[in-house]
């Protein structure tokens, strides 16, 4: 073969490795429809109907027509009407924590006639045993910081405890987790993940939900355990009873089940330490400050005994009420968080205009989609572009006059030592809602989802605030365990954590499906916090056996995290 012939053959094939490549990288090219947006069109719908609106009247917010229920019909106005009015009521001072509404070492609720200041609790009383703690005055019986103004325990700082996890990742151990991110630890792709990881959480509880848990004697777990032998007697009487279906009426102190009032609000915060929140790299603009505040969380992510004080930064919280039956729920994020509308996208009705780009005149500004990006395959499709920020929209005139009107984020800053939240923070307006719920499923049968970036990093795509706390229940012991329900399903999600429950609940869950049905699980509607109360010292029962306050209690000051109690 000739030299000529052989250069010949050795250019056509260059020729044609090239025009391979080309083709490979035309492949590679996303040229279709975005599946993921096509697939979150059902999940844009708007959540409030036209005409809802809201004003301040006399320093309260009203409701205005023709809205005659609003939670179901305006969930995002009513939505920020939460947010608004817990800021006003100076949630974090004021309202109950978990370690205040669930006593470490709780004493029995008083008997009629019993002198309150004895060793019993006694609702609404000014004194009870341990109200004069400086540092816990819950710690024996419930107690309500804002029925409190001014004594020692008000100003106590709060106590931040390890969030509850579904695994306990460590992303490669002490070491790495200390490092600064992408440094010493397998790569993730979900930053709310790794903020979850050092989250310290504190769960707020308004004065109505305080005062059911503490007069119908659910503070501690004999209480709780009543509640399902009695539920449990009457529901199987014997074969000669005649008096079903008809349920039993519940008195004060002698419940059937657990069904707080209507005005019922519970608010769950994630606090993120500046050191720690600077070593993950969040950034405190100028333009959107975070809300801070002086308190101790856990100086590790393994359920530590030892807490650290410092400053720390307001970076989620979840607000829910009972203003439907099975709650209202909705959740806001601080606009900087990385991934805050990954996976789902955020979806607001009333407060914050989307500013994706390229939305038309005709088309509603409620969604803001995820960011999505071409994989770059052979088979090339899209997937989710995750961890990056979101920009925060346009606020809509009527929000602005209702936070005005009522003060909230209007200035000053905070300021003080120890340093602690006031309502005119501007810091306020750096918060968005991400979305609200309150139907398992939608018109059309589609399970419905929400979930914080934060809160519920790593399973933010299954997460379900309604099915998750669906399955907040008790068992024959109360709940010191085994657990009758779990937080999670026995299934992974996309990043290994498990998984929200979503969708409608079982029924099997809580009953046989035997003739008659025994109750295996009694709801304590959506109610999680419940796995916070401790035995009373000396009452043995099954659930509490002698020196059962180890069950729940810990150290002096701290309680025991619902993380540990989950990996009993």
């Amino acid at each position: 073969m000739s030299i000529n012939s052989v250069l010949s053959r050795l250019g056509l094939a260059a020729c044609l490795l090239a025009t391979a490549g080309q083709t490979m990288a035309q492949a590679a090219q996303c040229m279709g429809r975005n599946g993921i947006l096509d697939a979150l069109y059902r999940d844009s719908k708007p959540q409030d109907a036209a005409g809802c609106a809201m004003e301040v009247k006399d320093g309260k917010i009203r409701i205005t027509g023709p809205t005659t229920n609003p939670a179901m019909t305006c969930p995002d106005m009513v939505a920020w009407k939460l947010f608004a009015e817990s800021i006003q009521q100076s949630f974090w001072t004021d309202w109950a924590s978990d370690q205040q509404t669930w006593p470490n070492t709780p004493l029995a609720l008083c008997k009629p006639g019993q002198p309150p200041g004895t060793q019993c609790c006694t609702p609404d009383a000014a004194s009870n045993p341990g109200y004069n703690d400086p540092t816990q005055p819950g710690g024996q019986c419930p107690y309500f910081p804002g029925d409190h103004a001014g004594s020692p325990g008000t100003m106590a700082l709060r106590v931040g405890q390890p969030l509850s996890k579904a695994h306990a990742t460590r992303f490669g151990g002490e070491a790495a987790r200390n490092a600064p991110v992408g440094v010493g630890a397998a790569p993730d792709p979900d930053p709310g993940r790794k903020i979850r990881q050092s989250m310290a959480e504190l769960v707020f509880r308004n004065k109505p939900m305080l005062d059911f848990v503490f007069k119908n004697d659910l503070y501690n777990q004999q209480g709780l355990q009543a509640i399902f032998q009695r539920a449990t007697a009457y529901a199987n009487p014997g074969p000669d009873a005649d008096f079903m279906p008809y349920r039993q009426v519940g008195k004060p102190g002698a419940l059937v089940e657990v069904d707080f009032p209507v005005d019922a609000v519970m608010i769950k915060s994630n606090w993120l330490s500046e050191k720690r929140a600077q070593e993950l790299g969040l950034r405190d603009d100028p333009a959107s400050p975070h809300i801070k505040m002086m308190m101790k969380s856990a100086a590790n992510d393994n359920n530590s005994d030892i807490f650290e004080e410092g400053i720390h930064w307001l970076v989620a919280f979840h607000i829910s009420s009972k203003d439907i039956p099975n709650w209202i729920w909705a959740t806001f994020e601080h606009v900087g968080n990385p991934g805050r509308c990954d996976y789902t996208g955020c979806n607001d009705s009333y407060g914050y205009a989307s500013s994706d780009a390229g939305l038309r005149p005709d088309q509603a500004t409620n969604f803001t989609r995820p960011k999505t990006t071409c994989d770059n395959l052979l088979l090339s499709d899209y997937v989710f572009q995750l961890g990056e920020t979101y920009p925060g929209g346009t606020r809509s005139q009527a929000l602005g006059k209702v936070l005005s009107d009522l003060r909230v984020g209007t200035g000053p800053a905070a300021s003080g030592n120890p340093l602690r939240p006031i309502a005119s923070d501007p810091a306020w307006n750096s918060y968005r809602l991400k979305g609200t719920q309150t139907e398992f499923t939608s018109s059309i049968g589609q399970a419905t989802r929400l979930g914080n970036s934060v809160t519920e990093g790593g399973f933010v795509n299954s997460s379900s605030c309604i099915s998750c706390h669906a399955r907040a229940s008790l068992g024959a012991n109360g709940s010191t365990g085994p657990l009758p329900l779990s937080v999670f399903v026995s299934e992974a999600s996309d990043v290994g954590y498990l998984r929200s429950a979503n969708g409608v609940p079982d029924p099997n869950w809580y009953a046989t499906s035997r003739q008659p049905a025994t109750p295996l699980a009694i709801q304590t509607d959506f109610v999680w916090g419940f796995l916070f109360a401790s035995c009373i010292a000396g009452q043995v029962t099954p659930g509490c056996p002698a020196k059962a306050e180890a069950l729940r209690a810990g150290a002096p000051g701290q309680q025991r995290s619902i993380r540990s109690i989950i990996r009993q």
